[in-house]
């Protein structure tokens, strides 16, 4: 007595499920016959065709088939046959996910036949597929959306995802969050925790952002900014004569103080630094009047930018303005 392996059974099944689904797939009721009818017979025909290339060993093309004839027409058989395809191609995750619906299903004398290769399939599968567990942080978000390798999950965080042995991306995000997007990769048999952490959006960004839809682009300040910048060098290189002279005339005097006599060389060196000071501190405040002059001149801004400053003169007085 000999006994069939489950990839056998799989194998005996497709060249046999073609005719087993023509002869017991429910038939429409005849108050739905005009709607089901068309459907049931396209599930039909896509199945007979698949069931053709899984005999030539076109499993691709195969399972194609047979998720579209289970989508019009969801019957154990056509689960079965797809469980293999999907086996057959790699995509073991799908293939334990359509062997397990199918053992959902109550037996009938068709399907009984397929019962123990499918519950043996499924103990080989749960072998061979890996599974993570998806950490999100924070908890309980409200309208969290998690997508695996571009497709929604319906699972929630913290539910074991089965995946197929190999790379995988997840992808969570939430109203008011930024999205956030990690990459693993998990082994036959094996298991990984992934997280996930969601940082809140930037509530001024996303005002800013809504409130600059549909603005003219902002002007170009470098022109502006380069006419402003000889009027301040020329107000920094006074100020710093003024300082020199200032300085140097502090010195001088404090010389002259401590000379002995009005007629010695400490005294003559003392006057000549008094002078030298006065004339670099008038130079200093003839260069600073210069440069507030060219800067008082300058076309104003029409919009003062933040962290501005704008001098400005009256009647009353004159100073600077700070603009934060």
């Amino acid at each position: 007595m000999t006994s069939r392996s489950p990839a056998r059974s799989g194998r005996t099944f497709v060249s046999l499920a073609a005719a087993l689904l023509l002869t017991t797939a429910p038939r429409p009721a005849p108050a739905q016959a005009a709607q089901g009818t068309g459907d049931v017979t396209a599930a039909r025909v896509l199945f007979v065709q698949g069931a053709k290339f899984a005999r030539e060993g076109r499993w691709e093309e195969a399972r194609a088939l047979y998720s579209r004839s289970l989508a019009l027409k969801a019957t154990p058989l056509t689960r079965y046959s797809l469980g293999v395809a999907q086996k057959e191609t790699g995509h073991l995750a799908d293939a334990l996910a359509s062997f397990r619906a199918f053992l959902a299903e109550p037996a009938t004398p068709t399907t009984t036949p397929y019962v123990g290769p499918a519950r043996e399939a499924v103990a080989a599968l749960e072998g061979r597929v890996g599974r993570a567990t998806l950490d999100v942080r924070p908890g309980n978000i409200d309208g969290l959306t998690l997508a695996l390798d571009g497709k929604l999950l319906r699972a929630a965080p913290g539910q074991v995802l089965e995946l197929d042995p190999g790379a995988h991306e997840v992808t969570a995000s939430a109203p008011g969050f930024r999205a956030a997007v990690a990459r693993f990769s998990v082994g036959a048999g094996g298991s990984v925790e992934v997280p996930l952490a969601l940082a809140p959006a930037a509530a001024g960004t996303a005002q800013a952002s809504a409130a600059g839809r549909g603005l003219p682009p902002l002007a170009d300040s470098s022109e502006e900014s380069s006419s402003r910048t000889l009027p301040v060098v020329v107000m920094g290189v006074g100020g710093g004569l003024l300082a020199g002279g200032a300085i140097l005339g502090l010195s001088g005097l404090k010389q002259a103080g401590d000379a002995r006599s009005s007629t010695g060389s400490d005294a003559s060196s003392a006057r000549v630094k008094g002078i030298l000071g006065d004339v670099l501190g008038g130079v200093g405040v003839a260069t600073v009047g210069i440069g507030l002059y060219m800067l008082l001149n300058q076309p104003a801004p029409s919009t003062p930018k933040a962290g501005s400053v704008t001098p400005w003169l009256s009647a009353s007085g004159a100073g600077v303005e700070l603009r934060l």
